[in-house]
């Protein structure tokens, strides 16, 4: 499974996900992500700029902007069982 990280750079609430993912996803197999600066990007700086950061798996948005552990986890554990 590989999940999506949309942050920028400097953002404490990037920080945060990118902590809460690495620990999410610490229990699992075969799962890695993706992080993926927005500010290179216009059309996603577009639509996700006041939104991030934001957590995807192909097109499923898991969390955006203040993110907690016990979603990340249980939505990989939904998606995996």
């Amino acid at each position: 499974m590989k999940l999506t990280l949309l942050m920028t750079s400097n953002c404490k609430l990037c920080d945060d996900a990118k902590l809460n993912l690495k620990h999410a996803i610490e229990s699992f197999n075969n799962i890695n992500y993706d992080e993926v600066d927005i500010s290179t990007d216009d059309t996603l700086l577009e639509k996700y700029m006041i939104r991030v950061p934001v957590i995807l798996h192909e097109d499923t948005i898991i969390q955006e902007g203040i993110t907690d552990f016990f979603t990340i986890y249980e939505y990989i554990e939904s998606v995996q069982a």
